[in-house]
């Protein structure tokens, strides 16, 4: 199906970075401004270290075992090495969680693309998902390769508009920007929501997949793309302030109405390239999960894996940003309970990995990893107004 599978640097980055980056753009600005920035600031850093540490590890696991297996079996071997039947079991129930949790990230994006044309076209809503899911799906229908470049030049181009917005917004004079203006309860939704867009080790598989030519690469093409989530969110969410004084909910079309009719359309066209970078590696994710746990053909699975996340989008079964938060919830809790024995077991397995987080990945480093996705997954539940 594909002439090769090999990815460069960039491309195995971009990958890890399209995972988060969508989410990210579109939610943690409301979410900060309900802040300030110092705690902004605060937060954002710590989630990054956080996250950083936690791909790092996973990068570990999936360079001690040497093998194939997507994050999803990877744990299952893990977890259960000497219980076959409970392991059985395991998948199955966690195979479950993660289609849920997928199809409603996926079914976020969808519903976040859809808005965005329908502002800019008066299409019905319906009509701009289904566009919308004709684009993104279609992509990933060819494999990782195709999505590689993909994603690649997506980035590239919104890293561009983004330089272009940016500079527009230094050039106007800037709005009023609160320095500290939430409680506990502001902060810990704004935690769990930046948790969420560092969110990318579903795609670590993937890039270690497209690495199999320079497997040391791999831990870099992690930093590089965490890296790159860190700049879209931290620049969208301070320029998105300081354009408007009130932030909406889906940020990047108020900071654009802000500084003028261009900008709301290039903003919008940095909206739907940077959801278009999630679907894709996402949907590939749950694509090549369901390949490895039900036995079934690419394809088949690619058509499983998207399509209910269209039905879902165009049913309104619940807002932009309660899709991004419950998706981010789900998926913390899973973090938390799961990798951190992994890797436990992985270091007992095959003790000469190609590489390792050494004292960081000890047992201090786990328990303040598994406490943070749980605050994380706490803050991705608390009601937000």
């Amino acid at each position: 199906m594909e002439q090769t599978k090999k990815l460069t640097l960039f491309e195995a980055a971009s990958i890890i970075a399209g995972l988060g980056v969508g989410g990210g753009v579109m939610a943690v600005p409301y979410l900060a401004s309900l802040n300030g920035m110092i705690p902004f600031v605060a937060i954002m850093l710590l989630a990054y270290l956080v996250s950083l540490l936690l791909h790092l590890m996973i990068t570990e696991i999936v360079m001690r075992d040497g093998g194939e297996y997507q994050l999803v079996e990877l744990l299952g071997k893990y977890l259960f090495p000497q219980r076959p039947a409970l392991r059985r079991v395991f998948l199955w129930i966690f195979f479950g969680l993660i289609v849920f949790s997928f199809y409603a990230l996926l079914a976020g994006y969808i519903a976040g693309a859809g808005e965005i044309l329908v502002s800019l076209t008066g299409l019905p809503f319906w009509a701009g998902n289904i566009i919308f899911y004709g684009v993104a799906a279609g992509v990933v229908f060819f494999g990782l390769k195709v999505m590689g470049l993909s994603e690649k030049y997506a980035i590239a181009a919104a890293a561009l508009i983004l330089a272009v917005l940016s500079c527009a917004t230094i050039a106007k004079p800037a709005a009023p920007v609160s320095l500290f203006t939430g409680g506990g309860k502001e902060m810990l939704a704004l935690f769990g929501m930046i948790m969420f867009c560092f969110a990318s080790f579903f795609s670590i598989p993937q890039a270690r997949e497209g690495l199999y030519w320079r497997k040391s690469l791999l831990p870099w093409a992690v930093v590089l793309g965490l890296g790159i989530n860190f700049c879209f969110t931290f620049v969208v969410t301070l320029m998105a302030q300081l354009a408007s004084p009130e932030v909406t909910e889906m940020a990047i079309i108020g900071w654009g109405g802000a500084i003028g009719q261009w900008a709301s359309l290039t903003g919008s066209i940095f909206v739907f390239l940077a959801i278009l970078t999630s679907y894709w590696a996402t949907s590939y994710a749950l694509t090549t999960i369901i390949v490895e746990r039900m036995g079934w053909g690419y394809r088949p699975s690619w058509l499983l894996a998207t399509a209910p996340t269209l039905i879902l989008a165009v049913s309104g079964l619940t807002g932009f940003l309660g899709f991004m938060r419950l998706a981010g919830g789900a998926i913390a809790v899973l973090v938390a309970l799961l990798i951190i024995p992994a890797l436990r077991t992985s270091r007992h397995t095959a003790p000469q990995g190609l590489f390792s987080t050494g004292r960081w990945g000890d047992l201090a480093g786990q328990l303040f990893i598994a406490a943070a996705y749980i605050l994380a997954a706490i803050g991705s539940l608390i009601a937000i107004k």
